[in-house]
């Protein structure tokens, strides 16, 4: 069986970068995707997206190296979806500074421990 493998993005406007992307992460085992809430994207961003949570959701579920592709959680910084999902990796993008560094806070307090690669750019 092989490990599950973590990735986290917004997707919006889908392109040949994050099929590379996706691509690259399930190298490391079976690919599992957690989607950015429209109100997330906002949040941080500043700005809106160009489709809906649910459309881009379906776009990444049908990339057929995503085992499965799933709505982040609702709070944002719970990680809850690393809780139920249980990964042996979490790849991040060449572009994922802040979550990265958010996410290894968040794995402080809570004493989890996963091993975080990243994909480079295309």
């Amino acid at each position: 069986m092989f490990p599950v493998v973590l990735a986290f993005g917004t997707f919006d406007l889908f392109h040949k970068g994050h099929e590379f992307f996706l691509a690259e992460a399930a190298q490391h085992g079976r690919l599992h995707v957690a989607v950015a809430r429209d109100a997330h994207v906002r949040a941080l961003k500043g700005k809106g997206t160009s489709r809906p949570e649910t459309a881009r959701l379906a776009t990444v579920a049908r990339q057929p190296c995503v085992e499965q592709a799933v709505l982040s959680d609702e709070t944002l910084g719970s990680y809850g979806v690393v809780r139920t999902l249980r990964p042996a990796v979490i790849a991040l993008g060449h572009d994922q500074d802040a979550l990265e560094a958010d996410l290894r806070r968040w794995m402080a307090e809570t004493g989890v421990d996963i091993p975080v690669v990243r994909i480079a750019r295309a």
